[in-house]
């Protein structure tokens, strides 16, 4: 089933699921619980979705969807130098990880599992494409002298996993800004 606009029923269920979803995990969270929350029948639910798994996965390729349009965005952007590129790769990332998606990156590193090897692998096969992307920056940069010697593979993921992991300790009311903490992950990892 093909997503529908922004704005409408659908997105409604998806953010309503994922912050139901992230608060109590998976099996925390009933259907009726998400149907009551978004003030529709729980059979209105199968309109949209099979079951409660292809929730969670709609829930998850929103936000890989979502991101990958946006480092694409960079990763083509010719007016921007590799380390430009870098700099607004990490903000983003950290950006939509951390205000726009949140909720959907607690599911990605709490209830990933629970999903069946299929609906893994359909999930994981963007996240590898949003990998790739990001590893396009990264071989940029070693053609300016950054990286040198290292697996641009192992660069990426090394940075993927440190700014994925933010969602864990990250919080509004902390003594940093999205915009400072990535500015700090920025400078980590390009200091010479």
């Amino acid at each position: 089933m093909l997503p529908m606009k922004k704005g409408n029923q659908y997105e409604k269920i998806l953010r309503v699921s994922a912050d139901l979803i992230s608060q109590k995990g998976y099996h925390g969270v009933s259907l009726q619980q998400i149907a009551n929350k978004t003030r529709l029948h729980k059979s209105s639910l199968f309109h949209y979705f099979k079951n409660k798994e292809e929730l969670i996965l709609r829930i998850l390729e929103a936000s890989v969807d979502d991101a990958s349009g946006n480092l694409k965005k960079i990763v083509v952007n010719n007016e921007l130098s590799p380390k430009e590129r870098l700099r607004k790769a990490i903000e983003e990332h950290l950006t939509s990880l951390l205000t726009e998606h949140r909720a959907n990156a607690t599911i990605y590193l709490n209830e990933l599992r629970g999903l069946s090897r299929k609906n893994q692998k359909e999930y994981l096969t963007k996240r590898k494409r949003y990998q790739k992307d990001f590893e396009k920056i990264i071989e940029g940069m070693e053609r300016e002298g950054y990286f040198s010697g290292l697996d641009p593979k192992i660069v990426t993921a090394g940075i993927l996993g440190m700014l994925n992991w933010t969602a864990r300790w990250y919080k509004k009311t902390g003594r940093l800004t999205i915009k400072e903490i990535s500015d700090n992950f920025y400078r980590m990892v390009t200091k010479p």
